[in-house]
């Protein structure tokens, strides 16, 4: 059994089988695991396979309801009294939370059963349903975004849905010096001073393969920000902006102010779980509300920037050097 934390101070962590890591691969954040202490009494999210003997988590009771949420290939039916949740997927898998003792059960079919590949996203979906609950059970909420430090030392969210915009913009400031948090997903949480703070799930980057040539060719290759990059990545940084990226390539590069009521409209449909668990809802709507009190900018981009730092940067002006 390998115990993964995957927060900094090591209240979330994942437990699971060497054998069925590998399902996770697409998942799994590239975090220095063998650094971080795990806190015993923190979440846990436990990953086994459906044959496994005793004390592999108990089996999965089919709902008729309809589920209170979906991603992607997976349905979870949250009960009225928010104690515990299902989660069901098309490939075989299962899972049970208990949201009050703050631990999810996920159940792969056994090995040689079913399509790995999409028993593989059943998982990704079911980890990211399980850790945005009891991230919630933490005061914690999961965004997906990116996030990357600019040279004031604030960190700015790159919010938006897949395809907007968020890993070419990324890269490109990375490129011109900026540290990365995340380019998938990210956990917001106030720090002991009350101020926001960015935790990254950094993974590796889908970047379109015509990247390099300044051109896109509308096909996505993997890579390894760690090796790309190396000594580029921070763990967690003070949230300092909100960036709404869109890809509009035919138009100029262009940064336009978000009111704080846009702002959190568009935070709020990156985080779909929100509503899931309504005992723990009040709590993560407080941390995306407050988010939204940063400066917050609609962020269109074009194909002048598609491989130009330099005009990327011009165009973010002062928000690039905010302080943290």
């Amino acid at each position: 059994m390998t115990v993964l934390p995957l927060l900094e101070d090591g209240s979330l962590r994942l437990e699971a089988p060497d054998g069925l890591l590998p399902l996770l691969r697409r998942w799994l954040p590239l975090l220095p695991y063998g650094s971080t202490r795990v806190d015993p009494d923190g979440a846990v999210v436990r990953l086994a396979s459906a044959g496994a003997p005793p004390p592999a988590p108990t089996r999965v009771e089919r709902t008729s309801e309809a589920p209170t949420l979906r991603l992607g290939s997976v349905d979870v039916w949250v009960d009225g009294n928010s104690r515990h949740a299902v989660l069901r997927g098309t490939a075989g898998c299962a899972g049970r939370i208990d949201l009050g003792r703050r631990s999810a059960e996920l159940l792969a079919p056994e090995p040689g059963e079913g399509d790995r590949d999409a028993v593989a996203w059943d998982l990704y979906s079911m980890a990211t349903l399980s850790c945005a609950l009891l991230l919630g059970r933490l005061g914690r909420a999961l965004v997906h975004a990116a996030a990357v430090v600019a040279p004031g030392g604030g960190c700015l969210l790159l919010a938006g849905d897949t395809h907007a915009g968020k890993s070419t913009t990324s890269v490109n400031l990375i490129e011109a010096g900026w540290p990365f948090v995340s380019d998938d997903h990210v956990v917001l949480s106030r720090g002991a001073d009350g101020a926001l703070r960015v935790e990254g799930w950094p993974r590796r980057f889908h970047l379109d393969e015509g990247w390099e040539g300044g051109a896109p060719l509308h096909r996505r290759g993997e890579v390894d920000p760690h090796e790309r990059w190396p000594g580029a990545w921070l763990r967690a940084a003070p949230l300092a902006g909100l960036l709404f990226p869109r890809v509009e390539a035919a138009f100029p590069t262009a940064l336009a102010p978000l009111p704080g009521s846009q702002a959190l409209a568009g935070l709020l449909r990156q985080s779909p779980w929100l509503l899931a668990d309504r005992a723990a809802a009040g709590g993560v709507l407080s941390l995306l509300t407050a988010a939204c009190e940063s400066p917050a900018f609609s962020l269109r981009l074009g194909l002048d920037s598609y491989r130009d730092a330099g005009r990327l940067i011009e165009v973010l002006g002062p928000v690039a050097e905010k302080k943290s």
